[in-house]
């Protein structure tokens, strides 16, 4: 028998979840902030001006990398830390304990 071409594999997912509407926001808007500070340097706005977008655009892209952290959880966070400690040791070995 061949299976027909409706027939799902696996459970069924409905719809887009809003953490990953969310991320998709974050991420359009840290793009059109950093996009206002592309087209702001090549029109040399005042002072206060480029100050407002370049605070604007790193605040956009703080914003995506915490809500990247809390879509992905926070386990990859761990994950990265752990690697780092393994290529420290990697590169430096272990320190000796400072207490004997």
């Amino acid at each position: 028998m061949e299976r027909q071409a409706t027939e799902t594999v696996g459970p069924k997912r409905g719809g887009m979840k809003l953490r990953w509407v969310l991320l998709g926001a974050a991420a359009v808007f840290a793009a059109a902030a950093w996009t206002a500070v592309g087209v702001g340097y090549f029109l040399r706005p005042s002072l206060a001006v480029w100050a407002g977008l370049v605070g604007l655009a790193a605040l956009s892209l703080e914003v995506l990398f915490w809500t990247a952290a809390g879509v992905f959880g926070w386990s990859f966070l761990a994950k990265r830390r752990a690697s780092l400690a393994r290529l420290r040791q990697r590169l430096f070995g272990r320190r000796a304990d400072s207490s004997q």
